[in-house]
C-alpha cells in the first residue's frame, strides 16, 4: 500500500558540522551559520532557505500530505516559528513536530532508530499505518521520493547504484553496502566493508548497491522492532540499519530494495557547503 507519510529525522547533534573546514572558499558569515545552527537550517539559494526547505519541496512534489520532523528538545524556537523560518507555502501538507529527548546522562541524542521509535510514540497513529523515513541533511530528488512513496512492499528502502552518488571515492568507501537477494530482497547491511566484501555484494545486475536513509515502514510490522533495537556497541546509538537486520532474521520479514540509479545531496560537513550554494543558486 501507498503512504503519505513521512518522517524527516533533523535532530542529530551536528557534530561533523562543527569540526573545522579545509574549504577556503568559505566565508566568514558561513562558517558562523555552520557553527551556530543546526545543519538543517543553514540557509541556501538566492531567497535564504534552510537546507530542509529544500527537502520538504521535494517531498511535497513528490505527493506525501503529512511529514513529521524529528526536533531536538532545544528546538523549541523553530517548532514554534517554522512557517517564517522555512520560507516556503505549506499549505498542500501537514507539519507535525515529533521531539527526540535525550536519556539521562547522555548529551548526544541516541540514533536515528530511537527518533523513529520516540516519533511513532508521540503520534500513535504510525503504529497502525505505513510510512516513509529520510535524512534531514540530504535532498532525495523527486523521482527517489516518488519511487519509496509508492512502492506496494510494505517494507522497502532505495537501493542507490554506488556508481551513480556523485560523491569522492574515499568519502562513498565509508559508506554502509547493501546486500540483495536476485529477487532483490535485502540480506545484510554491510558497515565499513573492505575490497572482498564488496566485491561479494554486488546484486544480481553486477552494482554494488548503497542505503542512503530512505526507507518504507509498515507501523504494525516495524513497531516492536524499533521498541526493542539494542544499543549499536560501535556507535553507542540505536540505528536503523540493526533494525533492518533483526526484522530479517528474527522475523523474516521481507524488506524490497528499490533499485535507483540517482544522486543525493548531502549537508554534513562544512566542506559540503561550498557545493550545495552552487547547486540551490
Amino acid at each position: 500500500m501507498m503512504t503519505d507519510s513521512i518522517i524527516i529525522m533533523a535532530a542529530g547533534a551536528s557534530s561533523r558540522m562543527k569540526q573545522p573546514s579545509f574549504e577556503n572558499e568559505l566565508s566568514k558569515e558561513q562558517i558562523e551559520s555552520a557553527n551556530s545552527k543546526s545543519k538543517v537550517l543553514i540557509e541556501f539559494g538566492r531567497e535564504s532557505k534552510p537546507f530542509i526547505s529544500y527537502l520538504i519541496l521535494n517531498i511535497i512534489n513528490s505527493g506525501f500530505k503529512n511529514i513529521y520532523i524529528v526536533s531536538s528538545e532545544d528546538a523549541s524556537f523553530f517548532r514554534n516559528n517554522f512557517n517564517d523560518i522555512l520560507k516556503m507555502d505549506l499549505n498542500n501538507c501537514n507539519i507535525y513536530f515529533s521531539v527526540q529527548y535525550l536519556p539521562i546522562n547522555r548529551k548526544k541524542p541516541l540514533g536515528t532508530a530511537d527518533a523513529v521509535f520516540q516519533t511513532m510514540e508521540q503520534f500513535p497513529i504510525l503504529k497502525y499505518q505505513s510510512f516513509c523515513v529520510c535524512n534531514g541533511d540530504n535532498l532525495y530528488s523527486v523521482n527517489s521520493l516518488k519511487e519509496i512513496k509508492s512502492t506496494l512492499s510494505k517494507n522497502a528502502f532505495i537501493a542507490y547504484d554506488k556508481q551513480g552518488l556523485k560523491f569522492s571515492k574515499e568519502r562513498i568507501s565509508s559508506f554502509a553496502i547493501a546486500k540483495i537477494d536476485n529477487k532483490n530482497f535485502l540480506i545484510d547491511i554491510i558497515e565499513k566493508p573492505d575490497k572482498q566484501m564488496v566485491n561479494k555484494s554486488k546484486d544480481s545486475l553486477g552494482k554494488i548497491r548503497v542505503s542512503m536513509n530512505l526507507f518504507k515502514f509498515d507501523g504494525e510490522i516495524c513497531y516492536t522492532f524499533f521498541k526493542n533495537c539494542r544499543v549499536n556497541n560501535t556507535r553507542n546509538e540505536k540505528e536503523i540499519p540493526d533494525v533492518l537486520k533483526k526484522m530479517i532474521v528474527d522475523n523474516k520479514k521481507n524488506i524490497k530494495a528499490l533499485l535507483m540509479n540517482d544522486d543525493v545531496l548531502d549537508l554534513t560537513s562544512k566542506n559540503d557547503i561550498i557545493g550545495l550554494h552552487k547547486y540551490l543558486s
